[in-house]
């Protein structure tokens, strides 16, 4: 069978497995999966947010730090980007953007990685 994909002849019974695939057909199609919509509300009370560039070096740290305090790794980012960003706003965290070189040549506030 294909990947992940729903076996057709599930609901059918040995006995009754037709010699040709074609006579399943019918079969078939009176057990086609529900095309219900999802509930999908917990999802939308419970957004995640991930960000892209977080070294694994850091990421460990903070995991590190978590496994410390015995809670999440999500409340110890949080508590990070609350200071972090209350310290910013105080004036007592500066943040000096760069011009990126690469193809895009935004902006970043880290230094240009080694080659």
């Amino acid at each position: 069978m294909g990947r992940g994909g729903i076996d057709p002849f599930a609901s059918l019974n040995a006995s009754n497995v037709p010699v040709e695939p074609t006579e399943a057909i019918p079969q078939i199609l009176q057990r086609r999966p529900s095309k219900a919509k999802r509930n999908r509300e917990w999802e939308q009370r419970n957004k995640v947010t991930g960000y892209r560039g977080i070294p694994s070096e850091l990421n460990e740290d903070l995991k590190a730090i978590a496994v410390e305090l015995s809670v999440s790794i999500g409340d110890v980012a949080r508590a990070f980007l609350e200071h972090g960003l209350e310290a910013y706003k105080r004036g007592e965290l500066a943040l000096a953007p760069r011009l990126r070189f690469s193809v895009h040549s935004n902006m970043t506030l880290y230094p240009r990685k080694p080659e």
